[in-house]
Parts: structure tokens; sequence; C-alpha cells
């Protein structure tokens, strides 16, 4: 009976655990079939999104080419030495940083810098939130960028450079005692690492372009260095160093205003972007696509498994209208006439001629061949984003761009000089037009102008007259005071009606930034000394004015009445309250002259004096249009725009702004006497003796009008005669003599034209026709 009831009981233990097994089992089968074939789609999802990523490859930056394809920027594989923190255990991770900027620094290797923290001569921290490429900048974008940085590195608004250094210190894990240098060492890299992201997986780049010695040592102490990698990846550079270098541009780091105007899906933090000239205003498509790796890690983001690599795709690839060869020997020229001029070799000495610019279009395209202006600047100094301090305060600092010679100033385009006598050719065709001449008449030069007492240069340097004179002989032996007559007989409207024809007050439409030019006119005059009165009222940013805004609207009203008798003036200046006598004076001659416009302020007007000031680019714009018959064409430098496999996605086709209806008689009379200036008695004879090709031109000796300084050098031409093709236009400031300048176009022409030069005289030997 007992045995019976023992058996009965484990029955029942047994059936019971078994049910609980088997509901186990169907509640895991559940689970699983649930996991595994209705969400399993969902769940793999998240998983691969958790496990894979992508480490980017860097793409080319698309390249910049000549119209014929030479490549003017363009790409170089370097390498780069990067970190990749999953591979180094924490407790070293600021040991091994130590170890690797000591061998950066020890071998002179630039690394990334983005820290604003800097430590002065006593080792105290301060901020700096000035760009490597900046010299000045407002105080409330300095402001702004501290803010931001600031922000995004959880450091509170007010602290201050010592308080914000002991949170570095402390959030890095570096050692109090540690010396400042060393210390910030590491913080350099460790911020790079923060703005890039923990991910263990990911590289972060330290320094690009290293040598070969430096890589040496990393590879010979790689066990000391666990985490440091070398990397190939492609580097900005140009091939011809300072050609064309204002107008390439050059490339830099995001800055804060950068991440404003970038689509930053597309960009790291730590890429290169464009930020002058070409680079900058077309940086959307030299901008290439990013390739990556594709690589598999687990949760502490460590590296895992490469599935596969997606390629970079190469940006897009801009065609230029300039020719290198004639921008080289534009640039060439430029540097060796100013060393002649300083030299004294054609005449004069001028030792201050160290500033010069040319340009070269095609008269019936309006394509820019060349696009000078020297010193220029190596772009190549910026390439790795990481330009020497001590170069970069040169290039930028603050200085008069007309006198001390600036490298990243674009002479060509943003020079507004006199234009001097090259302005006669306007002067002529509006006295022609109008009716005041025509192409028979004969003044007979004076020597001193009778009106005004303005004087010819030739009555200037050798006391003598040029006899009778037509509108070709004018233009030929450039007589000033045929001009100021053509200029009395017109007046100062029809001159500004002329120059504005010619398109001498607008933009020519050049894709880079240019500087518009000025009409010597009453109004500009009006303009300028009311700008001078102006800058005479105090307010907050002028606490050093002597005049209120008040008193300055009753000086434009007064000004706008008429009547400025000496006694009347100083009158009204008395009621309102300016009583000091020598301001008195002061206020009535500015006003005077805002007020009142001369016959002789219209005769400087005519010779390309008074106010007149253009640059070389619209003076280029102005001999096209006049050599055409009269069609001013928008000029260019783009001529096309190719994606990396071949695909033309944008190109520039001729446009035309405006036309002028020349009568050819009255064209064929200023081309005859701008052929004259390059033949035997022309003002340019010596430059161009012996030249195969009949060369139009006219030399320009523009006065500076400020004592010590010497005159700007001005020569514009055009050729072949017959069938103009291109027109040139060269300056030099400080150059003393118009003359001179014609050398640089002579050279110009030469390279353009393919002729070869005897080097033991000036006798040039035609090779071919127009090459180019």
């Amino acid at each position: 009976m007992k045995v019976i009831s023992l058996n009965e009981s484990l029955k029942k233990k047994f059936y019971t655990f078994g049910a609980i097994i088997i509901a186990l089992l169907v509640v895991l089968v559940s689970r699983l079939v649930y996991l595994q074939l209705i969400k399993g789609d969902y769940y793999r999802d998240i998983s691969m999104r958790q496990a894979i990523r992508l480490i980017p490859i860097d793409a080319p930056r698309g390249e910049i080419v000549d119209r014929y394809g030479i490549k003017l920027a363009t790409n170089r594989p370097s390498f780069s030495v990067n970190i990749i923190k999953g591979e180094v255990v924490d407790s070293h991770l600021n040991e091994t940083i130590l170890k690797l900027m000591d061998i950066l620094t020890k071998n002179n290797v630039k690394y990334k810098d983005d820290l604003p923290i800097y430590l002065d001569e006593n080792g105290n921290p301060y901020f700096n939130f000035k760009n490597s490429d900046e010299l000045s900048v407002k105080e409330e974008t300095l402001k702004a960028r501290e803010k931001a940085w600031k922000k995004a590195n959880n450091i509170p608004e007010n602290a201050t450079a010592k308080e914000t250094w002991d949170i570095l210190i402390k959030k890095f894990k570096i050692p109090k005692d540690m010396d400042p240098i060393e210390a910030r060492k590491i913080m350099v890299v460790r911020q790079l690492m923060e703005e890039q992201g923990y991910n263990q997986y990911q590289p972060v780049e330290i320094a690009v372009d290293i040598d070969q010695k430096t890589i040496a040592e990393i590879e010979e102490r790689h066990l000391e260095l666990p985490g440091i990698m070398i990397n190939v990846k492609p580097v900005r550079y140009y091939p011809y160093g300072t050609l064309l270098s204002q107008t390439l541009g050059y490339i830099g780091r995001i800055t804060q205003e950068d991440l404003k105007n970038l689509d930053m899906t597309k960009y790291k933090l730590t890429d290169l972007v464009g930020h002058s000239g070409l680079e900058a205003l077309y940086e959307k498509y030299l901008k290439g696509k990013d390739g990556g790796q594709q690589v598999v890690v687990d949760n502490y983001g460590r590296l895992i498994k490469n599935l596969g690599t997606e390629p970079p795709v190469p940006g897009d690839k801009i065609f230029l209208t300039i020719d290198k060869n004639i921008q080289e020997a534009a640039e060439q020229s430029l540097l060796t006439t100013m060393q002649n001029i300083r030299e004294g070799k054609y005449g004069k000495k001028y030792p201050n001629a160290n500033i010069g610019a040319a340009v070269v279009v095609d008269i019936h395209t309006g394509k820019i061949l060349a696009l000078a202006s020297v010193p220029g600047f190596d772009p190549n100094i910026f390439a790795t984003g990481n330009p020497p301090a001590s170069i970069v305060k040169e290039l930028f600092k603050a200085r008069n761009a007309t006198v001390e010679p600036s490298p990243v100033f674009n002479y060509a385009t943003q020079g507004a000089v006199p234009p001097g006598s090259t302005f006669k050719m306007v002067v002529a065709l509006a006295a022609l037009e109008s009716g005041v001449t025509t192409v028979d008449e004969k003044y007979l030069d004076p020597g001193i102008y009778p009106y005004t007492k303005q004087t010819n240069w030739l009555w200037n340097e050798y006391h003598r007259t040029q006899g009778w004179v037509n509108v070709s002989d004018a233009i030929k032996y450039s007589v000033d005071t045929y001009f100021y007559e053509m200029g009395r007989r017109m007046g100062i409207d029809k001159i500004i009606e002329y120059a504005k024809k010619f398109g001498l007050d607008e933009r020519t439409g050049i894709e880079i930034y240019e500087t518009k030019g000025i009409i010597a006119s009453p109004q500009y005059k009006r303009e300028y000394y009311l700008g001078l009165i102006k800058s005479m009222v105090k307010t907050d940013t002028n606490p050093d004015g002597v005049i209120t805004e008040e008193q300055y609207q009753k000086i434009v009203k007064i000004i706008d009445s008429g009547n400025l008798s000496d006694y009347n003036t100083f009158l009204q200046l008395g009621k309102m309250g300016i009583e000091d006598p020598r301001l008195q004076r002061k206020l009535w001659e500015l006003m005077y002259y805002a007020k009142h416009w001369s016959l002789t302020d219209t005769c400087s007007a005519a010779i390309g004096q008074g106010d007149n000031q253009f640059t070389p680019l619209e003076i280029a714009s102005y001999i096209s249009t006049l050599v055409n018959g009269g069609t001013r064409y928008k000029l260019h430098l783009v001529d096309k725009i190719m994606t990396a496999d071949g695909k033309i996605i944008e190109e520039t086709k001729p446009q035309v702004l405006d036309r002028i209806d020349i009568p050819e008689k009255y064209l064929n009379a200023i081309k005859l006497g701008m052929r004259g200036v390059t033949e035997r008695g022309g003002t340019a004879s010596a430059a161009f003796n012996g030249f195969p090709i009949t060369v139009g031109g006219k030399t320009g000796t523009a006065e500076v009008g400020i004592k010590g300084r010497d005159n700007y050098a001005w020569f514009v031409g055009f050729a072949p005669y017959d069938k103009p093709q291109i027109a040139v236009v060269a300056v030099i400031y400080q150059g003393g003599a118009g003359s001179y300048a014609a050398y640089v176009a002579r050279d110009i022409f030469d390279a353009y034209f393919g002729l070869s030069k005897d080097s033991s005289s000036e006798t040039f030997k035609e090779i071919n026709s127009p090459l180019r």
C-alpha cells in the first residue's frame, strides 16, 4: 500500500514539472517566432544601423584649368597623421598624444590647431578667436565666435581664459603640474577629437602633408604610438605658385561664418573650403562627394570587420578663359619691366615701381586671356589649412595698398586709379560725334592753355609746342591742350555721357569681386566733399567730431542755396554755433569745393585726371568696345564647368551689355592716332621698334597728386591693327611714364602671336600667325 502511494506522488510531481517545461518552451518558441519571423526585419535594421558605420574617404577637390586644360589648381597625394581612439587605452591617451606631438614639433611639422586658448610669454592663457588668415575682425564677430565655442564645449559664457583652461585641464585629465605648453598640445588634439566625436572607429586627422622623415620616425616608434596611423589623402596644389594667385584664391578651415552658408550635410568640420577668389566663388562645384569605407563595429565602437569601400567622386572641373602662357608672360614682364624702371634702364629711375597689373581681353567675346596682378602670393601656403602665422601676418597686415605692395590685393580688378591719357579716346569720340570738331580740323598747340593756364606735357618737359594737330595727331602725340579745348567746347556733361557709354562707371561683369570706377563729375565732387564734412560730425563712433548732425544738415542747405560768399558763409556758421575761425575757414573751403565746378575741372577730366578713377579691367573693357566697333561684352573668366566624368554642366556664352554706334570714319581717325603712338615719333615707339605686327596703342602718364609719389604708367593697345583680336592694358604704380608700361604690352603681344626675339638685339621674328 505504501509503495503504490509513493509512485502516485512521483507521477503527479513529474506531470506538474513537465507541464511547466512545456509551457516555458511554448513561450520561448512563441517569442522566437515573434522576434525572428514577425519582427525580424525591424530588429535586423536596428542591428545593422547600430553596427555598420562609414569611415569617410576625402574626395579630391575639383581642378581649375586654363582654356587648354593646363592645371592651375589641382591636387597631389600626401600623407596625413591620424589617431583612432579605440586603439588607445584611455589611461594612455594623453601620453600617446604627447609623444606624437613631440615628434611633429621636433620636425617642424604644422599640426591642426583650432584651440582658441593660447599662452602668452609668461605661460598665462588668453583667448584668440581670429582665423588663421585674418588680421582684423570686428569685435562683435569675435564675441559671437567665443559664445558659440563656449556653448559647444559646455563652458560657462562668462568664463575667463584661465577658468576655461582649468575646465579643460580637468575635463581631459591632464596633470595640473604639467608644463603649460605640453598641456596645450594635449588639449589641441583632444579638442579635435571632441569636435569630430568620440567614435572609436573614426580616425581623427591631426596633421596633413607630413614629410618622409617624420613618417619614418612614427613608423619606427609604432609600438609606443598605439592608435596612430598614416593615411594618404589629396592636398590642394597650385603647380605655378603665385601665377594668377589673387584670382584663383585660396582654401582654409571651415569658420563659424562658413557654417551659416555651407550645406554641412556635405562637409565634415575638418574639411577645407574656398576662402577667396574662384576657390570660394565656385565652392559648391569644386567640393567633391566623399566616399567611405563601410565597417562593422561593436557596441563599444571598436572596428570588427571591413564590408567594402565606396569610392569618392571628385569635384567638378572649372575651365577658365585664361591662357596660361599669356598669363605667365604678363606677370613675368611686369616684374622685369618694373625692375628695369627701378634701375633706370629706360631713362629716369623710378625706385618705387613695385606694383603692376595687366589685362588681356578677346575683343570679340569678352573672354579674359590674362588677369595679372603683381606682386602675388603662393596659395600653396594655405593648402593644408595650417598657414604659418608669420606669413599670414605679413600678407594680411594693414597697409596703404597704393604705396606698399599687397600680394593679396587684386590690382587688376580692384585697383581704381587715374587713367591719364588712356582716357583721351573717349573724349575724342565725344568731340567728333557731338560736332565740336572734325577729323580734319587742325588745332594749334599753344603749350599753355590760355583759358585755364594748364600746360601740355611737351611744354613742361622741353618748353616746346606740338604745332598744328588734328584728332589723330593729338592722340599720337598725346597733346593735352587739344583735349582741354575739346573739353571746353563740349562741357563736362558730354564727357560723362560718353564715359558712361563705355561702361566706365559700371562693373564689367567678371565673376570675382571688382571695384566700380568713378567718372569725374560735379555730382561726385559734391558727394566727396560732403563726405569730408560728414566725417566731422560727432557721433558715438566718432567722439572727436567737431560739428553736430544738425549743423551738418544746415551746412548742406547753405551749399545747395549756392550763396557761398565768404562773408555770408562765415556769418551763417557763426549763427549755428560754429565760432572757431580756423574751423570756419576749413568748412568754408570744403563747402566751396562741394559746390564749385570750374573749367579747370572739366579740362582735367578731359585728359583722364581729376576725379577719374578706373580699374585696368574697366579700361580693358572700354578699349575692347572701342576697337571692335562699339559692342560692349560682359567680361568673363569661366569658360565652362565639367563634371568628373566629362559632362558639361555650365558653359558661358558671349553676352552683349550695350552697343555704341561709332561711325567708321571716326573710329578710323582714332585708330590711326593709336597706330601712330607705336610708330616713329609716337609716345610708345621705343617699345615697339622693329615689332613685326602693327599695333595700335595709347600711353598714359597719370599724376598722383600727392607729394613724393611718382606718376602711374599706363599703356593700352590692340592688335593686329587691321583686324583687331585682343586688347591689352598694363599699369605700373609709380612707374613714371606711360611709355615704360608699353614694354609689358609688347611682351604680351609676343606671347599671343608666338614671336621669337633675338637675344642680342630688339629684332623680332614672326614665326607663326596667332596661336591663341
